[in-house]
């Protein structure tokens, strides 16, 4: 019997979508589990990588970009879990991840959703993990640059808490929940729906909790170029937000999309489109048990000193960089290792299970970056 539906939105993230799902399909519970991917009519390949590499996927493949709200919609309809999972496709999962929410959703009553603990390619905890309702308060000062109300930092984050706003990287949703409210709100193209709908998930009389104790990784900015469409989009959805839920304050409104347009215009002007390049390094570790692997890193990062541990120990913290064999280490062990403070300083990159390529990303703000071999 499925009991977890994993639906993932993609738009041309073809690589780390490709890690994401290599890290859902390690699973201890794989056997309750089924994958439905919408892709919003990438031109990067991934459609002809997830039919060749991925049969067991469920594909629905779009002809346009429909948004998030709208393909994570199309890929409910068709699920067959008692919960659902949105997932992002720049995460990676650990092989009890999916056992660990479904133990702690069954054991809580009134349960409408959950989200994680999110760390960053650096290991870094992300705040957006654990938010507040945006009041006026809270997101009048996130406008102008003020995140002190906007995160939830009354919770510690290795806690677990019940909380005002998940994140929709990771939702962890109770399926009859999910239809009960009506799924997403398709007049969000993008950013703001997982407000919308965790706001309406407790108005509808179901608790949503914060797991703290369960680690994800989360590339962030992988899947999104932050320009001007973007920025309207994050900012925007705010807008949408207050109209639809306090239809009553016309003055508010005209506040608030003033402020909007303004950080727009000025965002706009020094957003890049970064393009990472290929991390140069002199002292690198490799986590493996494959020698002749090895070479072909050496080639590939020539006038360097790389060497291979067969265990994550604490040697990493002397090198600039430590590549992860998937194919070797447990995903378990890769998300321990992103999060230990020891070696946040160092550069971690995933390689791949059949080591055809290795990604990574140092900050949550830049595009990640995809070395193939």
């Amino acid at each position: 019997m499925i009991r977890i539906s994993v639906i993932i939105v993609n738009y041309k993230a073809k690589y780390f979508l490709k890690n994401c799902i290599a890290s859902v399909l390690s699973s201890d519970i794989m056997e309750k589990v089924e994958i439905i991917v919408v892709d919003n009519n990438s031109s990067d390949g991934s459609n002809e990588m997830l039919q060749k590499e991925f049969p067991e996927v469920k594909l629905l493949q779009n002809s346009e970009n429909l948004g998030f709200s709208k393909a994570n919609n199309k890929g409910a309809s068709v699920a067959k879990g008692d919960y659902l999972l949105i997932l992002n496709p720049d995460t990676v999962l650990d092989e009890t991840t999916l056992s660990e929410m479904l133990d702690f959703s069954e054991n809580q009553t009134q349960f409408g959703a959950a989200g994680v603990h999110f760390i960053d390619g650096s290991g870094k905890f992300l705040p957006e993990s654990k938010r507040n309702f945006p009041n006026l308060k809270v997101a009048g000062a996130k406008l102008l640059g003020y995140s002190k109300y906007y995160y939830a930092n009354h919770i510690q984050k290795d806690a677990n808490a019940e909380i005002d706003i998940l994140t929709g990287a990771f939702m962890f949703i109770k399926s009859k929940v999910y239809k009960e409210v009506g799924g997403f709100d398709e007049d969000f193209f993008m950013y703001g729906e997982d407000i919308d709908l965790s706001y309406r998930i407790t108005k509808a009389g179901y608790k949503n909790h914060f797991v703290g104790t369960c680690k994800v990784v989360h590339f962030k900015g992988e899947s999104t170029v932050k320009d001007k469409f973007y920025l309207r989009n994050f900012y925007g959805a705010l807008s949408i937000f207050y109209k639809k839920h306090f239809p009553n304050n016309a003055a508010l409104y005209v506040l608030i999309d003033s402020m909007i347009n303004t950080i727009i215009s000025v965002k706009s002007m020094s957003v890049p489109r970064r393009a990472k390049a290929q991390t140069r390094l002199v002292n690198w570790v490799y986590i493996s048990d494959n020698d002749d692997f090895l070479s072909d890193l050496r080639l590939q990062l020539p006038s360097s000193n790389g060497f291979r541990l067969t265990s994550i120990s604490d040697e990493i913290k002397d090198n600039e960089m430590v590549l992860f064999d998937s194919g070797f280490c447990s995903y378990k062990d890769i998300v321990g290792a992103f999060s230990n403070p020891l070696i946040q300083h160092v550069k971690k990159r995933i390689v791949y299970v059949d080591r055809s390529f290795y990604l990574g990303s140092d900050t949550s703000d830049d595009r990640g970056e995809v070395v193939q071999l």
